[in-house]
């Protein structure tokens, strides 16, 4: 598939998402978790990206690794959360952007090895990819993080 063909089809199936309920998760007070926070900024700023984002160069992306990618955030809500048929329609609409267009990590990444996922001269790094991308239906192994050195623990 055309990555322009794959653009309109996220476009096409977040163009009715309601992504203020995403926004507001950021500022809304009954959210205390920092990472629940920080992956709602994630994803809106992504889904913000998605429509902004034309493709000006083309290029082909294998039909099987975009099925395959499906196919593993289908097992994911499947066996953590089956009923959230929304959530599941904007994570997986945000993940094949991020992965296949976009190039940017599938979580919420800083600009210090301090954190989880981080970007360091251009490159983005993830402490634990060396550990998460050997789970069954990993989504690691379509991120375009790289596992971090362990000179973060010095």
């Amino acid at each position: 598939m055309k990555a322009s063909a794959l653009l309109e089809e996220i476009k096409n199936e977040l163009k009715d998402f309601n992504i203020e309920y995403v926004r507001n998760k950021v500022t809304d007070d009954r959210y205390k978790d920092p990472l629940t926070k920080k992956l709602a900024k994630h994803n809106s700023e992504a889904y913000d990206e998605i429509f902004e984002t034309e493709i000006t160069e083309d290029y082909e992306i294998p039909d099987q690794q975009i099925a395959n990618l499906k196919s593993d955030i289908d097992y994911y809500f499947g066996e953590y959360n089956p009923h959230d048929e929304e959530n599941q329609k904007l994570t997986k609409n945000i993940c094949l952007f991020l992965s296949f267009i976009n190039k940017k990590p599938l979580h919420p990444f800083g600009d210090t090895p301090k954190e989880d996922v981080y970007e360091k001269n251009g490159q983005y790094f993830c402490k634990g990819k060396a550990n998460y991308i050997k789970e069954k239906n990993s989504l690691c192994k379509y991120c375009c993080t790289k596992v971090a050195p362990f000179n973060h623990f010095f």
